[in-house]
């Protein structure tokens, strides 16, 4: 049934409620049979999957459904949530009630969460024969599982003993992880996702036994040792491995560590590696890097080997993390399936939290913060669409839902004539990305008798299909003649004999006539709207921004007011006065990676990271520097302010999208408060401000005064005059030519931030040596 779910979030809120219960449901019929009482069919985790069609659909290799990576993904992270600590919870509510009796109503059992965990890996094996495409996210959920759980019970060490302080269950539990990991071994034949062959090597070969091994069985091919490192073979030789399907520095890098690790445990591993790494740095297919790597990892097994009692134990201990992932590298970005795995990823995340450990409600938000709750937003303001004269006034507004790829437009119909308006049709049609449930190419809505004055609402639902410019052309038809009898109802002599007019007068059904066609403007939803802010730390931001193929770069003009006091006030406090044209930004679906760079007069750049509804990121980079003006405090005029755009997006539909019409991405991001500026108009003003300072600067060299020289007579005054030009040649001839105008618009900007960024830093020296005083 959830399956059928077409909207994604309802989807992943019921899989998130289905994964819970079942997990509690397993927890409680565990501990119920630990106190005696017989075992219930249906309560474990396998009977998730008894339906047929979902089960056929775990063990088929390629599904074209991403049901069973959204299953498989709620599953394991389920897990993780049940093994995280209760977290104190201030509001009692029904959710914390469930899972406080879960914890400590049943005794200490409960809190075992292993047992369904491991069921839930056992169960879901299957999926690391998969083909989804280049998808990997649910794999690297349960191979994170995996790896955790093999940790915990230290797979390396074997299964424990009575003898040794194990209780029954523990020593069945580690069994069970014994023969799944032989299990995995064998399945490293049928991996059909590159990719995920190196991941999987690295998570059996860190936890398996080998100590354990038969060592009768050292030739067989089936021995799991040797078919762990033919595998190794086959992703360190992969000829055709190509950008779509592997991301072969990656995979090399892995097989290489885990082969260290392996080599470095057991003897018979040494060897064999040994002899695979030295083939590999032999090979063409091995770059200088890969080459040092092998020379380096060859040393450390050659040392293990030949020191077999004095191995630091800490050098090849396991630990328990996954250090792989579907986002780890920028390299795989901006690959469709990867884009799939962020978004599939942010989807399972925010339904299982929305679950687990939600978020008060605003109500309760509103109560206990009152008028201060960020909650209390700026209701949405609503636009005319029609004219002046118009007999129907049209006003309306929007409300997005990100989670579903949903817009609502509410619209605000209202008579302005005397008379009552019989019959008014309101239709609706699309332009973008926007299209209706059922498919059909426009809505209409029909009102009867509207009464003079009296607002008729009505709201029209339409789903987003991309990232993309889209309006609704909202038009009003409205029949004057509706209900009249007909068109033109002639009283006359020839009334009565007039077979047509009769027929028409007998017919209870009134004439519509001809309707009057009001065309309102267009309700555009602004791009920005189709984001959603995405919190990504500096350091991330900086590393992913040179890898997003797609750019966009621009100029705008804005205004800013910067009165004495204000700005010197707002410099002291750390806010720039002349951000005040772009502070709309801030309400804007943008996350702010980091503040603006440079606090300083001379400039500032600031950092923004976004999301597309459907998955693609968006970055922007702000940099900005002050106009001079006359006072050092920025003066008490209105200045204009140049400030520069830059757009980098893992799409280039995104960034050609906001490059069909900078002005509209303008006004959608500042409300209006910026002015796009083509190249060549920032040139030319550029250069008319350097023709205009030089002027300046001319003006200000001839009003200077000229030498004092004792009065004397006129020829003496001429000769002195002489002299003095003449000294004043020499000294620019010893000085070297004037520096002044040489340097160029950049040169001069550039040493302008240098000297900000070196005021900033003693600035916050002072700042520190006086906190530390």
């Amino acid at each position: 049934m959830v399956k059928n779910l077409r909207a994604e979030s309802d989807r992943m809120y019921a899989l998130a409620c289905i994964c819970r219960t079942a997990l509690c449901v397993h927890l409680f019929a565990k501990e119920s049979v630990r106190r005696g009482q017989k075992p219930l069919a249906g309560t474990d985790i396998a009977s998730l999957f008894e339906d047929a069609r979902v089960n056929d659909d775990l063990n088929s290799i390629t599904s074209k459904s991403i049901f069973r990576e959204e299953l498989v993904a709620s599953l394991v992270e389920s897990c993780f949530q049940l093994s995280l600590p209760l977290p104190e919870q201030k509001n009692t509510g029904k959710e914390s009630r469930v899972i406080g009796a879960l914890a400590y109503g049943t005794g200490y059992g409960a809190l075992n969460w292993t047992e369904p965990a491991l069921e839930v890996v056992e169960v879901c094996r299957p999926c690391v024969k998969w083909d989804c495409d280049g998808r990997t996210y649910a794999f690297d959920c349960y191979l994170k599982l995996l790896v955790r759980l093999c940790y915990i019970y230290d797979t390396r060490g074997g299964v424990k003993r009575v003898k040794d302080g194990a209780s029954q269950d523990q020593i069945l539990n580690e069994t069970r992880l014994q023969n799944l990991q032989r299990e995995l071994v064998k399945d490293l034949r049928e991996v059909n996702t590159p990719r995920i062959l190196a991941r999987l090597i690295w998570a059996i070969a860190e936890h398996i036994d080998i100590e354990g091994l038969d060592p009768l069985l050292a030739d067989d091919p089936d021995d799991p040792l040797n078919v762990i490192i033919s595998n190794i073979h086959k992703v360190l030789f992969n000829v055709d491995a190509t950008a779509e399907t592997t991301n072969r520095v990656q995979d090399v890098q892995a097989v290489l560590i885990s082969a260290q690790r392996l080599g470095s445990r057991h003897p018979r591993a040494g060897q064999l590696l040994t002899k695979e790494l030295e083939e590999f740095r032999n090979n063409p297919l091995a770059d200088s890097v890969s080459k040092h790597q092998c020379r380096l990892i060859l040393q450390r097994i050659q040392y293990a080997t030949r020191h077999q009692d004095s191995r630091w134990a800490g050098v090849t201990e396991a630990r328990g993390d996954y250090p792989f992932s579907h986002h780890k590298l920028t390299v795989l970005f901006f690959e469709a399936s990867a884009a799939q795995d962020r978004k599939l990823e942010g989807l399972v995340h925010k339904a299982i939290l929305e679950l687990w450990r939600p978020d008060p409600s605003e109500l309760t938000l509103l109560l206990t913060q009152g008028v201060d709750s960020t909650l209390l937003k700026v209701p949405p303001t609503a636009i005319t669409l029609t004219g002046s004269s118009d007999p129907c006034y049209v006003e309306g507004y929007h409300l997005a839902d990100s989670s579903d790829g949903r817009i609502t437009l509410h619209l605000k119909v209202l008579n302005l004539t005397e008379l009552e308006l019989n019959r008014v049709d309101i239709r609706v049609g699309l332009s973008g990305a926007l299209y209706y449930m059922n498919g059909s190419s426009q809505a209409v809505r029909q009102l009867r008798g509207l009464v003079s004055q009296d607002p008729v609402l009505c709201s029209v639902t339409v789903g987003v299909s991309h990232f993309e410019r889209c309006a609704l052309w909202v038009q009003v038809l409205y029949y004057p003649f509706y209900g009249s009898g007909a068109v033109g109802d002639y009283e006359g002599d020839y009334a009565e004999e007039d077979p047509q007019i009769m027929r028409q007068r007998r017919s209870l059904r009134p004439e519509l006539g001809e309707p009057v066609i009001l065309r309102c403007q267009p309700y555009k939803i602004p791009l920005t709207e189709l984001l959603l802010p995405h919190q990504i730390s500096p350091v991330e931001f900086f590393r992913l921004w040179p890898s997003m193929p797609a750019i966009v770069e621009y100029t705008g003009t804005y205004t800013y007011e910067g009165s004495g006091f204000k700005a010197t006030a707002a410099q002291q406090y750390g806010a720039s006065p002349f951000l005040s044209g772009l502070k709309s930004l801030s309400s804007k679906p943008f996350h702010k990676v980091c503040s603006h760079i440079i606090r300083t007069v001379a400039g500032f750049e600031m950092c923004y990271a976004a999301k597309t509804w459907h998955g693609g990121f968006l970055g922007m980079m702000i940099f900005g520097a002050s106009e001079v003006s006359r006072n050092v405090d920025l003066g008490d005029e209105t200045t204009t302010m140049m400030c520069k755009f830059v757009v980098r997006a893992s799409d280039s539909s995104i960034t050609k999208e906001i490059g069909s019409d900078l002005q509209g991405w303008l006004d959608d991001l500042t409300d209006g408060g910026v002015e796009y500026m083509p190249e060549d108009e920032v040139k030319v003003a550029a250069a008319e401000r350097l023709r205009i300072s030089m002027e300046r600067i001319a003006l200000l060299k001839a009003a200077q005064p000229r030498p004092k020289t004792p009065k004397s007579e006129d020829e003496d005054e001429e000769d002195e005059d002489m002299k003095n030009e003449g000294k004043n040649d020499e000294d620019d001839k010893r000085k070297g030519p004037s520096t002044l105008s040489k340097l160029t618009a950049e040169e001069a900007e550039h040493q302008a931030l240098q000297a900000a960024v070196l005021q900033e830093w003693h600035m916050i020296c002072k700042d520190r040596t006086t906190e530390v005083n």
